[in-house]
């Protein structure tokens, strides 16, 4: 039981890594934060705030081998 548990640990480690690092997602992520600020659901700075932290994320995985496909 312990050792499926790990697997199943593992598994979604690996997955929410590969999101992390997945160009796709990051810019779906922009885009939803952009609808939020236009929507009123957050304000600019916080917009701005976010947005930093996604573009410094891209940034990341664009430096990563394999990464520049974005």
């Amino acid at each position: 039981m312990i050792t499926f548990v790990s697997w199943v640990l593992r598994r979604v480690v690996a997955e929410a890594e590969r999101l992390h690092h997945d160009p796709a997602a990051v810019r779906r992520e922009l885009e939803v934060l952009e609808e939020q600020l236009v929507s009123g659901a957050i304000d600019e700075e916080e917009f701005d705030r976010r947005e930093d932290a996604l573009l410094d994320r891209m940034e990341a995985v664009r430096q990563q081998p394999g990464g520049g496909a974005a």
